[in-house]
């Protein structure tokens, strides 16, 4: 099981760790760089599980949705923080799961006010 762990990665560096590290960028799980990816680097890690770190209020919506968009049509399954809360990963031999702390409290019926609604991306 490979992570990609990128930062606040923005355009230029991308392109630039894209041509250092092209054919070693594999990664099972990417940490969705701040701003999110057009596509460059969605199409050299080629993982499965996109994971965001995003507020709920976030004024400028981060990332757009059309970078939501691209991450969906190269096959990652998205988690981000807004939606999730708190994530966790539980990697076992070659099998990743994947929780939210939002979906362990989600029974309170005052807990489905927080968060952000997927219908709203």
């Amino acid at each position: 099981m490979r992570l990609l762990l990128t930062g606040d990665l923005e355009a230029p560096a991308e392109r630039q760790l894209v041509a250092l590290e092209k054919g070693r960028l594999k990664a099972d799980i990417l940490q969705v760089p701040h701003h999110g990816s057009r596509t460059l680097l969605l199409r050299n890690v080629a993982g499965s599980i996109a994971i965001a770190s995003m507020a709920r209020y976030n004024a400028w919506r981060m990332p757009v949705k059309s970078v939501l968009k691209n991450y969906r049509q190269a096959g990652f399954a998205w988690y981000d923080t807004a939606q999730y809360g708190q994530i966790a990963l539980t990697v076992r031999g070659n099998k990743t799961t994947v929780s939210g702390l939002r979906e362990q409290v989600l029974p309170r019926w005052y807990h489905q006010w927080f968060g952000v609604k997927w219908e709203s991306r």
